[in-house]
């Protein structure tokens, strides 16, 4: 029964609890459906995650240290001591950067020979933008690319989108991994002392000659100051540098064309005229790269094949004894 109302109110509505009336027909089929299919993805997502740490500890361990870790050190300072303490006589170093690594060394201030330095890759949409972390590396094989009017470097090298740097790499700790798993047990080298003797074997035989590069008295073996970047690069990688350029010398690297070392070096037979991007290409993928695809002007006159094999022979047998006294 309706409970009386007074004028003006409106009606009560009557609610009824209960049963539902078997005319109203209810389905939750579709939001089941739609459940277990969350269900499944966010199983599969957690069993692929799962993966993936387990992947991570694997790998990397308990082991990634990360600027903010290393605080005390300075801005600009890194080293393995953090997470070797004895050394890291096994670990390989990839870096676009020596001069953090360098900073550690109080001694000699030079990179460690367990440093892998890599080229600097300079992302287009980046170019011009500060790193929110910190400066990319320098590159020194830009040294005789061209310059557009905003300052930045434009080669026909820099136009093509070829990054072998991976590959690179991929190729130097294979080949690290080969050496330091297949020595001779009694006598075991460590990754630093392989990576060192690898490099040395790049330019051996190689008598160099820099031009407009670095200063002559830069290049002196009694130079007490640290040496310059480009000087050390070919001194260990087994280059031997020269003053001037005599009949014996192989390359001239020179930062333009038109020096009168340049000219002379076109006068002798069998000595290429190169860029500074030959030596960082070969410091890069510590292997020996083709003087062709790095000459400055025209390539070289060639040496009379007698004169080249005894010169040859001559080197080596040099180079021989200066390793034994090593």
């Amino acid at each position: 029964n309706q409970p009386p109302h007074t004028d003006g109110e409106p009606p009560r509505k009557r609610v009824r609890f209960g049963a539902p009336s078997p005319d109203l027909k209810t389905d939750d089929k579709v939001t089941k459906e739609q459940l277990k299919d969350l269900k499944q993805q966010f199983d599969h997502a957690k069993k692929k995650e799962d993966e993936a740490l387990q992947l991570r500890q694997k790998i990397f361990g308990s082991r990634i240290v990360s600027r903010t870790d290393v605080g005390d050190l300075g801005r600009d300072v890194k080293s393995l001591k953090r997470i070797f303490p004895c050394g890291g006589t096994m670990a390989v170093i990839v870096d676009d950067r020596e001069d953090v690594w360098a900073n550690a060394e109080v001694e000699t201030k030079e990179a460690p020979h367990n440093l892998l330095l890599v080229k600097p890759y300079h992302w287009k949409p980046f170019l011009g933008f500060a790193d929110v972390n910190n400066a990319a590396g320098v590159d020194l094989s830009e040294g005789n690319a061209r310059k557009t009017d905003n300052g930045q470097h434009k080669d026909k090298a820099d136009e093509k989108e070829t990054d072998v740097q991976l590959r690179w790499t991929k190729e130097i700790l294979r080949r690290v991994h080969h050496r330091y798993y297949s020595q001779d047990k009694s006598y075991p080298k460590s990754v630093p002392e392989i990576l060192k003797q690898m490099r040395r074997e790049i330019m051996r035989g190689c008598n160099i000659v820099l031009s407009g590069l670095v200063p002559l008295h830069k290049q002196e073996s009694d130079y007490t100051g640290p040496r310059p970047s480009l000087v050390r690069y070919l001194e260990n990688m087994g280059g031997r540098l020269r003053d001037s350029v005599t009949p014996i010398v192989s390359h001239v690297v020179a930062a333009r064309d038109g020096s009168d070392k340049t000219k002379q070096a076109r006068k002798t037979p069998g000595c290429f005229v190169v860029k500074t991007s030959w030596i960082m290409e070969c410091y890069w993928s510590v292997q020996r790269q083709d003087e062709n695809t790095h000459l400055l002007g025209d390539p070289p006159m060639r040496k009379p094949l007698i004169e080249a094999s005894s010169q040859i022979m001559g080197i080596n047998d040099r180079d021989d004894d200066d390793d034994d006294d090593d």
